[in-house]
């Protein structure tokens, strides 16, 4: 025994290693079924899948680490073959049997066979739940972002890679899975406070902060301003820039969005926050900044608060005095658009704007 294993061995936590490893043995030279066959007469080194092993069965602390948990793996081996007068080679064919995934059918595997194990009842592993480290490497999270890209997991994957742990007894896929079930979209799960997510059991504090800074960073990027310059051509894409930049939000606001003579942006402007009508937003104000910024054109979006982006009458009054005035100043009105929780209305898809060279499609 080297050094090492000696010292680790003193660390040991007291098992019946001799007992534990006849009853494998036991059940490996019984097997006689095509899926399981018996311990392999050469067993190459399993470290990684023994100390798995010994962590389950409670024999090593899941603080240690590779080379700690291996020095204890050595030490395991030789109380094994001591207690059991057999030689170490023997225990280490029929712990990778058991334990290693490279072997048919192990009971103690990445994904592990609890019931059918004959060791059972000296092993801590039954009495806890799953963890994410306990699954195979190709169903964790973080490994499946690493090996098929974000567009390959599911939100309630993407959900937990955020929330990182478990708690004590839930995954954090399940943790995630809670949330979603609850609040049922980010959208929704963004307009809650720490508080209400709290009453999901299992997240605390510290997990909504980290849910709630993972969509505020993505609302953020959501609604990161379009480079002056870059060209206004669809209309999707501006509900999709604009509806960041209004969610949520309890007041209507109205912006104008100026433009080049090849519709690239040169600036934008809040012109007016509140219930909108003709004295909050006046012509006059509004194509005054467009007269400064020598704008060729201009597109208006502002919100409802309510969700509902139709129209009311007084917008589509306010939308035929900015045109008329775009007309009278030499600035054409692109489009109006109101932006909702999901959907948008434009006025110049639905051909209430007259129909202007290079209008948004």
């Amino acid at each position: 025994m080297t050094g090492g294993a000696a010292q680790a061995g003193d660390r040991l936590r007291d098992k019946p290693y001799g007992a534990i490893f006849a009853r494998l043995r036991e059940r490996w030279a019984s097997a006689r079924t095509a899926d399981v066959g018996p311990p392999p007469e050469d067993a190459a080194p399993q470290t990684e899948a023994w100390a798995r092993f010994c962590r389950r069965l409670g024999a090593v602390p899941k603080s240690w680490g590779a080379r700690r948990a291996g020095r204890a793996v050595d030490e395991l081996i030789s109380r094994m073959a001591q207690e059991a007068c057999t030689p170490p080679e023997e225990v280490r064919a029929v712990l990778a049997a058991h334990c290693s995934d490279e072997q048919a059918a192990p009971l103690c595997g990445e994904r592990p066979l609890c019931p059918e194990c004959p060791v059972a009842a000296w092993c801590d592993y039954p009495d806890r739940r799953l963890t994410i480290k306990d699954l195979p490497s190709s169903e964790r999270p973080r490994e499946r972002l690493a090996d098929c890209g974000e567009q390959g997991l599911s939100d309630v994957e993407l959900l937990a890679i955020i929330i990182r742990d478990g708690s004590q007894g839930a995954t954090a896929l399940e943790l995630a899975a809670r949330l979603l079930s609850e609040h049922k979209t980010f959208r929704r799960l963004a307009e809650c406070s720490t508080a209400e997510m709290t009453r999901v059991k299992g997240i605390g504090p510290a997990k909504a902060a980290q849910v709630k800074a993972a969509l505020a960073i993505a609302r953020r990027y959501a609604a990161e301003k379009p480079p002056a310059g870059e060209l206004i051509t669809a209309s999707v894409r501006l509900f999709q820039y604009m509806r960041e930049k209004l969610f949520g939000l309890n007041k209507e606001h109205f912006y104008a969005l100026m433009l080049d003579t090849k519709n690239r942006l040169v600036r934008e402007e809040c012109i007016a926050i509140g219930s909108l009508n003709e004295s909050v937003v006046h012509p006059r104000e509004v194509f005054k900044s467009a007269i400064r910024e020598s704008a060729a054109k201009v597109i208006f979006v502002h919100n409802h608060p309510s969700g509902n982006p139709e129209p009311s009458p007084q917008d589509r009054h306010l939308t035929a005095r900015l045109c008329e005035a775009g007309r009278v100043v030499g600035i054409p009105v692109l489009d109006h658009m109101i932006v909702g929780q999901d959907g948008y209305f434009s006025f110049a898809e639905q051909g209430l704007i007259a129909e202007a060279p290079g209008t948004p499609s």
